[in-house]
């Protein structure tokens, strides 16, 4: 029986929302006001203005990669169980459970190397892949019923491939280190300047208390994307414990590092 772990707590915008209010408004109120500046003043909505739509076409796009991600996950451990169903119907009419237990074997390792796996590294499960897919190779069959399973096993293991194909490439586009870098410089000069032009009077304070801690939490929802934090468990987790239950071998408790 697998030792279960419980999946590390990764921090997200629940996690570090507290900390952004915090800093934001102790900052807001602390800070001195060095002083209205005309340059200052002039550029912080261009600047304002060219961050939003920059960190917005970068949440977009990073989204939609997740998004893409889940349905892949989803058909990836969809595949496996749906395969591992029909190998039981040709065990069954071939009496093999020998190759059937192989099987259930490789697609557990498979799960057991997929899950610590970081999004990018999901190539390192190739070696794994091929193993399933010569399970196909080494299997004896007679009969129509049991043809016909073979066919469809075939038709499966095909969108398993492709599923996990797409997981490898998206599993690598990520933010660039120049998208970063410019995304930190623009969210730099916005705070720079929110915090240069403010006053002490309340109004003022509350104003940059609150747009600060909306760019931080700009950059936290950027970062969770980017990192696919964002619903782990649901997505690289949750299915494959599913396809574990399938093949009645014991639950894999592991995120990812």
């Amino acid at each position: 029986m697998a030792k279960r772990k419980k999946p590390k707590t990764n921090l997200e915008i629940r996690h570090l929302l507290p900390s952004a209010i915090i800093v934001s408004f102790t900052a807001a109120i602390f800070l001195p006001s060095p002083g209205d500046n005309t340059t200052i003043t002039s550029s912080i909505t261009f600047i304002g203005i060219l961050f939003g739509v920059i960190v917005g076409f970068f949440i977009v796009d990073l989204y939609s990669r997740y998004t893409s991600i889940r349905a892949n996950a989803a058909q990836d451990s969809s595949c496996l169980s749906t395969m591992y169903a029909f190998a039981v119907i040709i065990a069954s009419e071939n009496n093999d459970k020998a190759w059937l237990h192989t099987l259930e074997d490789r697609i557990e390792k498979y799960i057991h190397i997929f899950m610590p796996l970081r999004w990018e590294e999901y190539g390192k499960t190739e070696k794994a892949f091929e193993d399933i897919g010569k399970s196909l190779e080494e299997v004896k069959y007679e009969g129509a019923k049991a043809n016909q399973t073979y066919n469809n096993m075939l038709s499966v293991y095909n969108g398993h491939s492709t599923a996990r194909e797409s997981l490898v490439m998206f599993g690598k586009d990520r933010l660039t280190w120049g998208e970063w870098i410019s995304t930190l410089i623009l969210g730099s000069l916005l705070l720079v300047s929110l915090f240069y032009i403010k006053t002490d009077n309340l109004t003022s304070i509350l104003f940059t208390g609150s747009i600060a801690t909306a760019i931080l939490v700009l950059f936290i929802v950027l970062r969770d994307l980017d990192n696919l934090n964002t619903g782990e468990n649901e997505v690289s987790v949750e299915p494959y414990e599913r396809v574990l239950d399938a093949i009645g071998r014991p639950r894999y408790y592991r995120s990812k590092e």
